[in-house]
Protein backbone atom coordinates (compact mmCIF):
# COMPACT_ATOMS: atom_id res chain seq x y z
CA UNK A 1 0.00 0.00 0.00
CA UNK A 2 1.67 3.45 -1.15
CA UNK A 3 1.86 6.14 1.83
CA UNK A 4 1.35 9.88 1.37
CA UNK A 5 2.01 12.73 3.58
CA UNK A 6 0.97 15.91 3.59
CA UNK A 7 2.08 19.23 2.06
CA UNK A 8 5.33 20.13 4.28
CA UNK A 9 4.41 24.02 5.06
CA UNK A 10 0.66 21.51 6.17
CA UNK A 11 2.43 18.86 8.32
CA UNK A 12 4.30 22.12 10.10
CA UNK A 13 1.48 23.54 10.95
CA UNK A 14 -0.46 20.52 11.68
CA UNK A 15 2.85 19.47 14.09
CA UNK A 16 2.23 22.96 16.07
CA UNK A 17 -1.46 22.97 15.61
CA UNK A 18 -1.90 22.36 19.72
CA UNK A 19 0.08 25.83 20.31
CA UNK A 20 -1.17 28.04 17.58
CA UNK A 21 -2.98 31.08 18.35
CA UNK A 22 -2.11 33.51 15.97
CA UNK A 23 -0.35 33.48 12.63
CA UNK A 24 2.18 35.55 10.99
CA UNK A 25 2.40 33.26 7.86
CA UNK A 26 -1.52 33.40 6.57
CA UNK A 27 -1.20 33.81 3.07
CA UNK A 28 -4.47 35.21 2.29
CA UNK A 29 -6.42 38.43 2.03
CA UNK A 30 -8.88 39.21 4.77
CA UNK A 31 -12.20 37.10 4.10
CA UNK A 32 -15.89 38.46 4.36
CA UNK A 33 -18.37 36.26 5.86
CA UNK A 34 -21.12 35.25 4.38
CA UNK A 35 -23.45 37.99 5.29
CA UNK A 36 -21.19 40.82 4.31
CA UNK A 37 -20.96 39.00 0.65
CA UNK A 38 -24.71 39.23 0.60
CA UNK A 39 -24.71 42.47 1.44
CA UNK A 40 -22.51 43.48 -1.28
CA UNK A 41 -24.52 41.58 -3.58
CA UNK A 42 -28.24 42.86 -2.54
CA UNK A 43 -26.99 46.10 -1.25
CA UNK A 44 -24.46 47.20 -3.34
CA UNK A 45 -22.64 48.87 -0.82
CA UNK A 46 -19.18 49.92 -1.19
CA UNK A 47 -16.04 48.28 0.96
CA UNK A 48 -16.31 51.54 3.07
CA UNK A 49 -19.72 50.81 3.82
CA UNK A 50 -19.42 47.28 5.12
CA UNK A 51 -20.39 46.90 8.94
CA UNK A 52 -17.88 44.20 9.67
CA UNK A 53 -19.61 43.45 13.09
CA UNK A 54 -23.19 43.68 12.72
CA UNK A 55 -24.92 42.04 9.44
CA UNK A 56 -27.69 40.14 9.10
CA UNK A 57 -28.08 37.23 6.84
CA UNK A 58 -31.13 38.38 5.01
CA UNK A 59 -29.29 38.30 1.51
CA UNK A 60 -29.30 34.70 1.70
CA UNK A 61 -32.81 33.96 1.22
CA UNK A 62 -32.43 36.26 -1.73
CA UNK A 63 -31.64 35.59 -5.47
CA UNK A 64 -28.99 34.43 -6.20
CA UNK A 65 -28.57 32.15 -3.24
CA UNK A 66 -31.27 31.51 -1.77
CA UNK A 67 -33.27 30.48 -4.38
CA UNK A 68 -30.12 28.34 -6.39
CA UNK A 69 -31.34 24.76 -6.94
CA UNK A 70 -28.86 22.41 -5.39
CA UNK A 71 -28.15 20.32 -8.16
CA UNK A 72 -24.86 19.26 -9.94
CA UNK A 73 -23.10 22.45 -11.62
CA UNK A 74 -21.53 21.77 -15.36
CA UNK A 75 -18.39 20.19 -15.49
CA UNK A 76 -16.77 23.16 -17.06
CA UNK A 77 -17.84 25.32 -14.30
CA UNK A 78 -21.27 28.14 -14.24
CA UNK A 79 -21.16 29.73 -17.35
CA UNK A 80 -22.16 33.39 -15.96
CA UNK A 81 -18.93 32.78 -13.41
CA UNK A 82 -16.62 31.73 -16.24
CA UNK A 83 -18.42 35.28 -18.02
CA UNK A 84 -16.79 36.92 -14.53
CA UNK A 85 -13.62 35.15 -14.91
CA UNK A 86 -12.42 36.02 -17.92
CA UNK A 87 -13.75 39.68 -17.30
CA UNK A 88 -11.48 39.77 -14.01
CA UNK A 89 -8.70 38.40 -15.83
CA UNK A 90 -8.90 40.95 -19.15
CA UNK A 91 -9.34 43.64 -16.89
CA UNK A 92 -6.18 43.35 -14.98
CA UNK A 93 -3.78 42.51 -18.57
CA UNK A 94 -3.48 43.71 -21.81
CA UNK A 95 -4.43 41.21 -23.93
CA UNK A 96 -4.59 41.58 -27.66
CA UNK A 97 -7.45 38.90 -28.73
CA UNK A 98 -10.99 38.58 -27.05
CA UNK A 99 -11.05 35.94 -24.51
CA UNK A 100 -14.57 34.56 -23.79
CA UNK A 101 -16.01 32.57 -21.12
CA UNK A 102 -15.66 28.94 -23.00
CA UNK A 103 -11.71 29.42 -22.42
CA UNK A 104 -12.25 28.71 -18.36
CA UNK A 105 -12.73 26.11 -16.78
CA UNK A 106 -13.32 26.02 -12.10
CA UNK A 107 -11.98 23.60 -9.80
CA UNK A 108 -12.53 23.24 -6.55
CA UNK A 109 -9.88 25.78 -5.52
CA UNK A 110 -6.54 26.45 -7.81
CA UNK A 111 -4.26 23.82 -6.60
CA UNK A 112 -6.73 21.27 -8.05
CA UNK A 113 -6.30 23.35 -10.82
CA UNK A 114 -2.34 23.24 -10.79
CA UNK A 115 -2.77 19.43 -10.40
CA UNK A 116 -5.03 19.17 -13.55
CA UNK A 117 -2.42 21.23 -15.49
CA UNK A 118 0.25 19.34 -14.54
CA UNK A 119 -1.34 15.85 -15.49
CA UNK A 120 -2.41 17.54 -19.02
CA UNK A 121 1.16 18.96 -19.95
CA UNK A 122 3.81 16.52 -18.54
CA UNK A 123 5.31 13.05 -18.61
CA UNK A 124 8.06 11.38 -16.66
CA UNK A 125 11.76 12.92 -18.54
CA UNK A 126 9.89 16.19 -19.18
CA UNK A 127 11.89 19.62 -17.92
CA UNK A 128 9.67 22.08 -16.19
CA UNK A 129 11.30 25.83 -15.29
CA UNK A 130 10.00 27.17 -11.54
CA UNK A 131 11.42 30.05 -9.61
CA UNK A 132 12.36 29.29 -6.01
CA UNK A 133 11.62 29.20 -3.46
CA UNK A 134 8.27 28.79 -4.36
CA UNK A 135 4.85 27.26 -3.17
CA UNK A 136 5.81 23.91 -2.26
CA UNK A 137 3.57 21.91 -4.98
CA UNK A 138 4.58 23.48 -7.97
CA UNK A 139 8.12 21.67 -7.68
CA UNK A 140 6.61 18.49 -5.74
CA UNK A 141 4.23 17.90 -7.86
CA UNK A 142 6.52 17.54 -10.49
CA UNK A 143 9.36 15.42 -9.49
CA UNK A 144 6.49 12.82 -8.32
CA UNK A 145 5.87 12.74 -11.97
CA UNK A 146 9.36 11.90 -12.61
CA UNK A 147 9.87 15.53 -14.24
CA UNK A 148 13.07 17.25 -13.87
CA UNK A 149 12.39 20.50 -12.65
CA UNK A 150 15.14 23.48 -13.62
CA UNK A 151 14.89 26.03 -10.38
CA UNK A 152 15.35 29.55 -11.21
CA UNK A 153 17.17 30.54 -7.30
CA UNK A 154 15.78 33.64 -5.96
CA UNK A 155 18.01 35.51 -3.90
CA UNK A 156 17.83 38.41 -1.29
CA UNK A 157 20.49 40.30 -2.28
CA UNK A 158 18.86 41.13 -5.54
CA UNK A 159 15.28 41.74 -3.59
CA UNK A 160 14.43 38.41 -4.50
CA UNK A 161 13.91 39.40 -8.42
CA UNK A 162 14.63 37.51 -11.46
CA UNK A 163 15.03 38.99 -15.09
CA UNK A 164 15.31 37.46 -18.29
CA UNK A 165 18.86 36.21 -18.29
CA UNK A 166 17.80 33.66 -15.53
CA UNK A 167 15.40 32.38 -17.66
CA UNK A 168 17.01 32.14 -21.02
CA UNK A 169 19.88 30.14 -18.66
CA UNK A 170 17.36 27.25 -17.81
CA UNK A 171 14.64 27.65 -20.84
CA UNK A 172 15.77 25.21 -23.88
CA UNK A 173 14.45 22.58 -26.25
CA UNK A 174 13.66 20.14 -23.60
CA UNK A 175 11.60 22.53 -21.46
CA UNK A 176 7.73 21.52 -21.85
CA UNK A 177 6.14 24.03 -18.98
CA UNK A 178 7.45 27.44 -17.82
CA UNK A 179 5.70 28.05 -13.87
CA UNK A 180 5.24 31.93 -13.34
CA UNK A 181 3.88 33.06 -9.85
CA UNK A 182 3.90 36.67 -9.85
CA UNK A 183 3.68 38.39 -7.47
CA UNK A 184 5.23 35.55 -6.05
CA UNK A 185 5.32 33.28 -2.80
CA UNK A 186 6.73 33.45 -0.54
CA UNK A 187 9.22 36.86 -1.49
CA UNK A 188 6.75 39.21 -2.59
CA UNK A 189 8.90 39.87 -6.04
CA UNK A 190 7.01 40.66 -9.45
CA UNK A 191 7.14 39.66 -12.98
CA UNK A 192 6.65 43.51 -14.46
CA UNK A 193 4.94 43.81 -18.21
CA UNK A 194 8.23 44.49 -19.51
CA UNK A 195 9.67 40.65 -18.13
CA UNK A 196 6.32 39.67 -18.70
CA UNK A 197 6.82 39.88 -22.64
CA UNK A 198 10.38 38.40 -22.86
CA UNK A 199 9.21 35.56 -21.26
CA UNK A 200 5.88 35.39 -23.08
CA UNK A 201 8.43 35.40 -26.42
CA UNK A 202 10.94 32.72 -24.87
CA UNK A 203 8.57 30.77 -24.54
CA UNK A 204 7.12 31.15 -28.12
CA UNK A 205 10.68 30.57 -29.43
CA UNK A 206 10.68 26.92 -27.71
CA UNK A 207 7.18 26.67 -28.23
CA UNK A 208 6.85 25.31 -25.03
CA UNK A 209 4.05 25.65 -22.31
CA UNK A 210 3.23 28.33 -20.27
CA UNK A 211 1.63 28.08 -16.87
CA UNK A 212 1.55 32.23 -14.87
CA UNK A 213 -0.23 31.28 -11.19
CA UNK A 214 -1.64 34.76 -11.24
CA UNK A 215 -3.71 34.48 -7.45
CA UNK A 216 -2.48 37.30 -5.87
CA UNK A 217 -2.41 39.69 -8.83
CA UNK A 218 -5.01 42.00 -8.43
CA UNK A 219 -3.36 42.94 -4.96
CA UNK A 220 -1.70 45.62 -6.66
CA UNK A 221 -1.67 48.20 -3.96
CA UNK A 222 1.44 50.13 -5.45
CA UNK A 223 -0.55 50.49 -9.35
CA UNK A 224 2.40 48.48 -10.50
CA UNK A 225 2.95 47.46 -14.53
CA UNK A 226 1.79 43.84 -13.81
CA UNK A 227 -0.54 43.56 -17.28
CA UNK A 228 1.01 40.41 -18.94
CA UNK A 229 -0.29 39.01 -22.52
CA UNK A 230 0.19 35.85 -21.64
CA UNK A 231 -3.24 34.55 -23.46
CA UNK A 232 -2.58 35.83 -26.62
CA UNK A 233 -0.28 32.38 -26.76
CA UNK A 234 -1.62 29.48 -27.57
CA UNK A 235 -0.04 27.53 -25.07
CA UNK A 236 -0.43 29.89 -22.38
CA UNK A 237 -2.57 28.85 -19.48
CA UNK A 238 -3.55 31.68 -16.46
CA UNK A 239 -4.55 30.10 -12.99
CA UNK A 240 -6.80 32.54 -10.51
CA UNK A 241 -8.49 31.69 -7.23
CA UNK A 242 -10.62 33.23 -4.40
CA UNK A 243 -8.39 32.88 -1.46
CA UNK A 244 -5.40 35.47 -2.37
CA UNK A 245 -6.34 38.46 -3.43
CA UNK A 246 -10.20 38.12 -2.77
CA UNK A 247 -9.38 36.63 0.56
CA UNK A 248 -12.70 33.90 0.38
CA UNK A 249 -10.89 31.06 0.84
CA UNK A 250 -13.79 29.53 2.11
CA UNK A 251 -15.64 29.35 -1.21
CA UNK A 252 -13.25 26.83 -2.68
CA UNK A 253 -13.10 27.94 -6.71
CA UNK A 254 -10.40 28.05 -8.37
CA UNK A 255 -10.36 28.41 -12.24
CA UNK A 256 -7.53 27.94 -15.01
CA UNK A 257 -8.00 30.56 -18.67
CA UNK A 258 -6.35 28.76 -21.49
CA UNK A 259 -7.15 29.39 -25.42
CA UNK A 260 -6.22 25.99 -26.31
CA UNK A 261 -9.53 24.34 -26.74
CA UNK A 262 -7.97 20.87 -27.11
CA UNK A 263 -6.14 21.77 -23.55
CA UNK A 264 -9.48 22.38 -21.78
CA UNK A 265 -10.83 19.53 -22.94
CA UNK A 266 -7.99 17.54 -21.31
CA UNK A 267 -8.29 19.67 -18.33
CA UNK A 268 -11.61 18.61 -18.14
CA UNK A 269 -11.32 15.44 -18.69
CA UNK A 270 -8.76 15.12 -15.34
CA UNK A 271 -11.30 17.21 -13.17
CA UNK A 272 -14.05 14.47 -14.00
CA UNK A 273 -12.35 11.92 -13.20
CA UNK A 274 -11.61 13.81 -9.70
CA UNK A 275 -14.24 16.40 -8.43
CA UNK A 276 -16.74 15.92 -10.92
CA UNK A 277 -17.48 19.33 -10.43
CA UNK A 278 -17.38 22.26 -7.95
CA UNK A 279 -20.22 22.89 -5.31
CA UNK A 280 -23.11 24.78 -7.03
CA UNK A 281 -23.59 27.12 -4.11
CA UNK A 282 -19.35 27.77 -4.04
CA UNK A 283 -20.15 28.92 -7.74
CA UNK A 284 -22.59 31.47 -6.66
CA UNK A 285 -20.86 32.41 -4.37
CA UNK A 286 -17.71 33.57 -6.29
CA UNK A 287 -19.73 34.86 -8.94
CA UNK A 288 -21.77 37.28 -6.46
CA UNK A 289 -17.59 38.05 -5.25
CA UNK A 290 -16.31 38.78 -8.44
CA UNK A 291 -19.32 40.97 -9.57
CA UNK A 292 -18.53 43.14 -6.38
CA UNK A 293 -14.80 42.17 -6.58
CA UNK A 294 -13.38 46.31 -6.66
CA UNK A 295 -14.98 46.74 -3.38
CA UNK A 296 -13.25 43.89 -2.18
CA UNK A 297 -9.86 44.40 -3.58
CA UNK A 298 -10.23 47.97 -2.04
CA UNK A 299 -10.45 47.41 1.77
CA UNK A 300 -8.14 44.00 1.45
CA UNK A 301 -5.37 45.78 -0.51
CA UNK A 302 -5.49 48.66 1.80
CA UNK A 303 -5.32 46.56 4.66
CA UNK A 304 -2.54 44.93 3.32
CA UNK A 305 -0.74 48.85 2.85
CA UNK A 306 -1.26 49.46 6.05
CA UNK A 307 0.24 46.02 7.83
CA UNK A 308 3.59 46.78 5.46
CA UNK A 309 3.65 50.40 7.41
CA UNK A 310 3.21 48.55 10.43
CA UNK A 311 5.82 46.11 9.77
CA UNK A 312 8.46 48.19 8.59
CA UNK A 313 8.43 50.69 11.33
CA UNK A 314 8.51 47.19 13.86
CA UNK A 315 11.69 46.44 11.44
CA UNK A 316 13.38 49.87 11.72
CA UNK A 317 12.88 49.44 15.94
CA UNK A 318 14.66 45.99 15.92
CA UNK A 319 16.82 45.83 13.14
CA UNK A 320 19.51 44.24 15.05
CA UNK A 321 16.90 41.27 14.94
CA UNK A 322 15.03 41.51 12.02
CA UNK A 323 15.53 42.46 8.23
CA UNK A 324 13.06 42.42 5.47
CA UNK A 325 12.51 43.52 1.60
CA UNK A 326 8.99 44.43 1.34
CA UNK A 327 6.79 42.77 -1.20
CA UNK A 328 6.27 44.86 -4.65
CA UNK A 329 2.79 43.43 -4.88
CA UNK A 330 0.58 40.48 -3.15
CA UNK A 331 0.43 39.36 0.47
CA UNK A 332 3.46 37.84 1.45
CA UNK A 333 7.57 38.24 1.46
CA UNK A 334 10.67 37.00 3.57
CA UNK A 335 12.04 37.99 6.96
CA UNK A 336 15.51 37.56 7.94
CA UNK A 337 16.05 36.52 11.53
CA UNK A 338 19.33 37.65 12.67
CA UNK A 339 21.78 36.08 14.80
CA UNK A 340 20.06 32.76 15.30
CA UNK A 341 21.59 29.43 14.49
CA UNK A 342 18.48 27.35 12.74
CA UNK A 343 15.07 29.17 11.65
CA UNK A 344 13.28 25.83 12.54
CA UNK A 345 14.07 25.77 16.15
CA UNK A 346 13.44 29.45 16.33
CA UNK A 347 10.09 28.91 14.96
CA UNK A 348 9.20 25.90 16.86
CA UNK A 349 10.03 28.07 20.18
CA UNK A 350 8.95 30.82 18.98
CA UNK A 351 4.88 28.40 18.47
CA UNK A 352 5.21 27.06 21.79
CA UNK A 353 6.17 30.08 23.60
CA UNK A 354 4.14 32.98 21.95
CA UNK A 355 1.48 30.74 20.49
CA UNK A 356 2.87 32.74 17.09
CA UNK A 357 2.92 30.73 13.42
CA UNK A 358 5.74 31.45 11.37
CA UNK A 359 6.28 29.21 8.68
CA UNK A 360 10.50 28.68 7.87
CA UNK A 361 11.74 29.30 4.40
CA UNK A 362 12.96 25.78 4.13
CA UNK A 363 9.13 24.80 3.57
CA UNK A 364 9.38 26.35 0.73
CA UNK A 365 12.64 25.22 -0.84
CA UNK A 366 14.79 27.99 1.04
CA UNK A 367 17.97 27.83 3.21
CA UNK A 368 18.63 30.12 5.77
CA UNK A 369 17.15 31.82 8.75
CA UNK A 370 13.74 33.60 7.03
CA UNK A 371 10.12 33.03 7.49
CA UNK A 372 7.10 33.57 5.35
CA UNK A 373 4.96 36.87 6.54
CA UNK A 374 1.75 37.03 5.81
CA UNK A 375 0.30 40.91 5.30
CA UNK A 376 -3.30 40.23 4.31
CA UNK A 377 -5.20 39.63 7.58
CA UNK A 378 -7.07 42.60 10.19
CA UNK A 379 -5.62 40.80 12.83
CA UNK A 380 -2.07 41.61 11.69
CA UNK A 381 -1.69 44.33 14.31
CA UNK A 382 -2.68 42.73 17.13
CA UNK A 383 -0.34 39.44 16.25
CA UNK A 384 2.17 42.13 15.46
CA UNK A 385 2.20 43.08 19.08
CA UNK A 386 2.45 39.60 20.27
CA UNK A 387 5.37 39.25 18.23
CA UNK A 388 7.13 42.10 19.46
CA UNK A 389 6.65 41.39 23.33
CA UNK A 390 8.12 38.16 22.33
CA UNK A 391 11.15 39.75 20.82
CA UNK A 392 11.32 42.58 23.94
CA UNK A 393 11.40 39.57 26.68
CA UNK A 394 12.78 36.73 24.90
CA UNK A 395 16.81 36.23 23.73
CA UNK A 396 16.69 35.93 20.66
CA UNK A 397 20.36 34.01 20.19
CA UNK A 398 19.54 30.25 20.80
CA UNK A 399 23.04 28.94 19.73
Amino acid sequence: MPTYSLPKHIAYSQSLAGYIQYNLSDSTAQALTLAQLCQLGTAGLGASSLDTDNLTISGVETDPIGATLLSYSPVQGDEALRQEIVKFHQGLNCHSRSITADSAVTFCGAQEALSAIYQAVLSAGDEIVVMTPSYPSLVSMAKSMGVIVREISLCAENHWQADIDDFKQVVNDKTQLIVLNSPHNPTGSVIDSKLAKQILQLAQHYQCYLLSDDVSQASNYYDLALAHGYLDYRRSIVVGVMSKSLGLAGVRIGWAVTPNKTLLQSLMAIKAVHSICCSKIDEKLALLALQNSQEILTRNNQLIADNIALFSALVARHPEKLHWHQPQAGMLTLVEVKNIDSIISWSHKLAKQSGILALPSELFGLSGNYFRLGLGQKSFANTLEKFEDYLLTTSIDIA
